[in-house]
C-alpha cells in the first residue's frame, strides 16, 4: 500500500505542531516559576492554611510592629548541630521573625552558634557572659545508641534583643532540663509570637506607666501579689502605696490595684483616690 506524500507531510506537520505547543507550555510554566521566585525574593508573604491560624499575627502585634521607629536587633543563640526538636525551634523562630519583618523593616536578626569556637576558654567565657545577661542554658538529655546511658548537651535557647542603647534577654525555652519528650519545645513554639512581641514592647518602652498596689486596708501583701507584680514589672513601674490621707499620694499613677481589702476606706482616702479618677483606672 502506497501512502500519498501529502498525507505523510500532513501527519508530520501535526506532530511538529503538538511538540511546538508542548514546548511553549513548558517554557511558559518555567518562566512563571522563575518570576514567582524573583518576586518572592523581594516580598515575604505566607498563606495561613492551618485551622488554628498559627501563622497569623495578632492585631496587637501588627500595631506594635508598624509603630517601630528604629531597629530592633535579635542575636539568637540557636545555631549549631542540634537534635531535630531544637532545629524545629530554630526554624520556627526564623519563620516568626520573617513574619514580623513583613510588617516592619526595623526587625533584624542573626543566628549565632555559641559553641562554634575551638578555644574552650573563650567558649566558656561566652557561656558565662550569656548567663550574666540573663540567658539561661538548658541541658538536653538523650539516650545513647545502645540505650545503656544518656548523653548531655548544653544549649542556650535564647536571644539578646537590642534597641538603641538598651539590651534585654529573651528566653525561647523555659526548661532547664529537656529530655526526649518534646512537650516543652512544642509549648515554646506555640508561645513564640507572644514572647517575641513582648520582648519588643519591653525593650522599646522608654517611660513605663506607674501601677500602684494600695495598702492600709487589709489588702493582699507583697508576698501574696509577688507573681503578678513580677509579671507587671516587665512593662510597668510597680509600686505599693499607702494613701494615709497624703495629698497627691497617687500622683502620676496610671492604674491602681486594690487586692481584696478587708476594711473600708475612710472619706479622706476615698477623696484622694477618686479626685483624679479621669487620669487612672481602678482595678
Amino acid at each position: 500500500m502506497v501512502v500519498p506524500a501529502t498525507e505523510i507531510s500532513s501527519a508530520s506537520y501535526k506532530k511538529r505542531g503538538v511538540r511546538r505547543t508542548g514546548m511553549m507550555r513548558f517554557t511558559a510554566v518555567f518562566a512563571i516559576i522563575i518570576l514567582i521566585n524573583i518576586i518572592g525574593g523581594f516580598v515575604f508573604t505566607r498563606f495561613d492554611l492551618t485551622s488554628e491560624k498559627r501563622y497569623t499575627l495578632s492585631a496587637a502585634t501588627k500595631k506594635l510592629l508598624k509603630n517601630l521607629d528604629d531597629i530592633v536587633y535579635f542575636k539568637i543563640y540557636l545555631d549549631g548541630d542540634f537534635p531535630a526538636g531544637f532545629k524545629r525551634l530554630k526554624n520556627e523562630t526564623r519563620e516568626m521573625l520573617n513574619q514580623f519583618r513583613a510588617y516592619s523593616d526595623n526587625i533584624q536578626y542573626e543566628f549565632i552558634n555559641p559553641s562554634e569556637g575551638t578555644d574552650k576558654k573563650q567558649t566558656k567565657l561566652l557561656y558565662q557572659q550569656l548567663v550574666n545577661k540573663g540567658i539561661q542554658p538548658s541541658t538536653l538529655y538523650q539516650k545513647t545508641k545502645n540505650n545503656e546511658g544518656a548523653s548531655q548537651l548544653v544549649i542556650f535557647p535564647g536571644a539578646l534583643v537590642t534597641y538603641r542603647e538598651k539590651e534585654i534577654p529573651l528566653q525561647l525555652l523555659n526548661a532547664p532540663k529537656v529530655y526526649e519528650d518534646e512537650t516543652p519545645l512544642n509549648n515554646s513554639i506555640q508561645a513564640l509570637e507572644y514572647n517575641i512581641a513582648s520582648s519588643i514592647k519591653k525593650v522599646t518602652t522608654v517611660k513605663r506607666p506607674k501601677i500602684a498596689f494600695i495598702e492600709g486596708h487589709g489588702e493582699l501583701d507583697k508576698y501574696e501579689t509577688a507573681d503578678i507584680s513580677i509579671s507587671l514589672a516587665d512593662f510597668y513601674n510597680v509600686q505599693r502605696i499607702c494613701i494615709n490621707h497624703k495629698i497627691d499620694a497617687l500622683k502620676d499613677v496610671s492604674v491602681i490595684i486594690i487586692a481584696k481589702p478587708d476594711s473600708a476606706f475612710d472619706d479622706k482616702d476615698k477623696f484622694e483616690e477618686l479626685k483624679k479618677n479621669s487620669d487612672y483606672e481602678c482595678i
